[in-house]
C-alpha cells in the first residue's frame, strides 16, 4: 500500500471514479481544481457547428474535455457520416465511451487515430494523426488536393496548436475551429487560501494536466502573498513535456512525467515511492 498524497489540479468534471482506485491503493487525494470548465464564449456558434455535423466529413475534438463538451451538447446521436479523429489516448477512450453510451442501434462513425505504437507528444501526436488521416481518406476529385471540398470541424477550448488546421487547409479542406468550452481560473477567497496552504504543507505530489493550471497556481501564490520559492519544496507529475517545462519554470523542485490515465498515474506513484524507500540494511 502506498502512503502518499496526490493533489489533483484537474477540473472536477475530470476526476470521475479515479479517486476510488487511488484510495484503494493508499493514496490520499486532495482535490484542488486550479481551473473550471465552463461553456464556450460563443454558444450559438458552438451549437451551429454541432448541427452541421451530418454535413461534416471529419471532426477533431482535441482533448477528452472537448470530447465531453461536444457529446454533452449533442441533441441527437453522432452522425455516422462524420468521422472522428483523435490526437491522444485519453481522447480515444473518451470518444469510445461516449459512442458506447448511445443507443445500440446507432451505427458508429469511423474513429481515426494513430496506431498505439505511434503515440508521441505534442505536435508529434498531430503529425501521427495527420499520417493516419491520409490512409483513412481516399483522394478527392482533384489529385493534387486530396482534401479539396471536405469539411472539417476542430473542437477545442481556447487557443491551441494549429498544425492539423494548417495541413488540412493547405490540402484544400474547409476547416472551422470551434470553441467547445472555456477554461475558468479559480477565484481567490478564504476557502481557496486555506486549501492552498494545506496542499503546500502535505509533501505530496501535485498532478497537472494543463499549463493553464500551472499559471493559475502562480497567480494564486501572488494573491496569497507567497513567494514562488515555496514551490522549490514541492513535487509534481506532468502528463506532457510542455507542462513539465512550465512546472520547472514556475519553480517546482522536482517534476516527473506520467501518462494521463489514472492507472498510469498510480503506476508512476508506485515507482517513485519505491525509489524513495530506504533499502533494508
Amino acid at each position: 500500500m502506498l502512503n502518499t498524497t496526490l493533489i489533483s489540479t484537474r477540473a472536477s468534471s475530470q476526476a470521475g471514479a479515479a479517486h476510488e482506485l487511488l484510495t484503494a491503493s493508499g493514496v490520499q487525494v486532495i482535490d484542488f481544481a486550479l481551473q473550471h470548465i465552463g461553456p464556450p464564449d460563443d454558444l450559438p456558434r458552438f451549437h451551429a457547428a454541432l448541427s452541421a455535423l451530418p454535413q461534416t466529413d471529419l471532426a477533431l475534438p482535441v482533448s477528452p474535455t472537448a470530447v465531453a463538451a461536444v457529446f454533452a451538447a449533442l441533441r441527437q446521436p453522432w452522425p455516422a457520416r462524420c468521422a472522428i479523429g483523435v490526437v491522444g489516448e485519453g481522447s480515444l477512450r473518451a470518444v469510445r465511451r461516449a459512442l458506447a453510451a448511445q443507443p445500440e442501434d446507432v451505427p458508429w462513425p469511423r474513429i481515426i487515430a494513430p496506431d498505439a505504437g505511434n503515440w508521441h507528444d505534442g505536435e508529434s501526436d498531430s503529425e501521427a494523426l495527420w499520417d493516419a488521416l491520409q490512409l483513412a481518406f481516399a483522394p478527392g476529385p482533384v489529385a493534387s488536393f486530396p482534401w479539396a471540398g471536405r469539411h472539417v470541424l476542430i473542437f477545442r477550448g481556447g487557443p491551441g496548436r494549429d498544425l492539423l488546421q494548417r495541413k488540412l487547409e493547405a490540402a484544400g479542406a474547409k476547416v472551422k475551429v470551434i470553441e467547445a468550452y472555456s477554461r475558468l481560473a479559480l477565484d481567490y477567497n478564504a476557502q481557496t487560501a486555506a486549501l492552498l496552504q494545506s496542499a503546500l504543507g502535505r509533501g505530496g505530489w501535485w498532478l497537472f494536466s494543463s499549463t493553464e493550471a500551472v499559471h493559475n497556481l502562480q497567480r494564486l501564490l501572488e494573491q496569497a502573498g507567497l513567494n514562488a520559492a515555496v514551490l522549490q519544496q514541492q513535487r509534481a507529475l506532468a502528463i506532457h513535456p510542455r507542462i513539465a517545462d512550465a512546472l520547472r519554470t514556475a519553480g517546482f523542485g522536482r517534476v516527473e512525467l506520467t501518462r494521463a490515465q489514472i492507472e498510469e498515474v498510480l503506476s508512476t506513484l508506485q515507482r517513485l515511492t519505491s525509489s524513495l524507500s530506504p533499502t533494508p540494511g
